[in-house]
């Protein structure tokens, strides 16, 4: 059998030939791979596939000669793919795609680095596990009132009228207590990712863990007045008609308020969805 690939058309230049000795199986059937037989002429590697058509010939002596008798001619045709593959190793890389969602690992706050936290009026059990992944409890007084709760995705909240008690993981994986005194009256709370803030009509208590590990409190002065909330991503903002207190942890796990004088008139907000 000879095999012969014609340029242009079923009767073009032949670029490339070549011969092979197939077997027919029991239904008179025989394969063959081109690219695999006694080369002729020319090179599959130097055939500019972009330069087409193509044709394929295949000529058949059915006594295994060079008395080819049976003939027959047929346009190659591409896959699309397939010439864009062959080109793609010569191109620019596309633009990454967009990120996936975020799994659960030993890194995930939903994982190893939550925290639960038991209390009653006069004591409370923070839980966690280690940097090893043991469960572990650790017991603080809290001082035998009622306390309410909140936590952002680092640290669970306690607090009654005058003290607030954060649990949190320090970075060698040790859960650790920070009490703040917040002044003896009713508090609101509100909560992001990264930090929970406290606030009486006086003052706020933003609490947020440090680059070091550290659980900080921080304070702002709000003015004497009744105020709302508005938590959004990681940013809170305490505010009243007069002026707005926001709270933030920036890329270095630095904590700090910043504050926009208002117009002194009720305010509405609106936000990203």
């Amino acid at each position: 059998m000879r095999l012969s690939i014609l340029q242009t058309s079923a009767s073009g230049t032949v670029v490339y030939a070549e011969t092979q000795m197939p077997v027919t199986n029991s239904n008179g059937l025989a394969t063959v791979v081109l690219g695999e037989g006694v080369v002729l002429s020319g090179s599959m590697e130097t055939i500019d596939w972009n330069a087409g058509p193509y044709f394929l010939k295949t000529e058949t002596d059915p006594s295994g000669g060079g008395n080819y008798s049976i003939t027959g001619t047929s346009q190659m045709l591409s896959v699309p793919y397939a010439l864009f593959a062959k080109e793609s190793g010569s191109s620019l890389p596309g633009p990454p795609g967009p990120p996936g969602m975020q799994g659960v690992g030993a890194c995930d706050p939903n994982d190893r680095d939550s925290l639960i936290v038991l209390n009653n009026n006069s004591m409370a059990w923070g839980f966690y596990q280690d940097a090893n992944g043991v469960g572990q409890w650790s017991a603080h007084a809290l001082g035998g009132t009622n306390h309410s709760g909140i936590s952002s995705r680092k640290a669970v909240v306690l607090f009654n009228n005058n003290q607030a008690h954060a649990f949190y993981l320090d970075n060698s994986g040790v859960g650790q207590w920070a009490v703040r005194s917040i002044g003896g009256t009713t508090h609101t709370a509100v909560a992001t990712n990264d930090a929970v803030v406290l606030y009486n009509n006086n003052n706020a208590y933003a609490f947020h863990v440090d680059a070091g590990g550290a659980g900080v409190w921080t304070v702002e002065a709000l003015g004497g007045t009744n105020s709302s909330n508005v938590a959004h991503g990681g940013k809170i903002i305490i505010y009243n008609f007069s002026t707005a207190h926001s709270f933030t942890v920036d890329n270095a796990n630095n904590g700090a308020w910043t504050s926009q004088a208002l117009g002194g008139t009720a305010t509405t907000v609106n936000t990203t969805p």
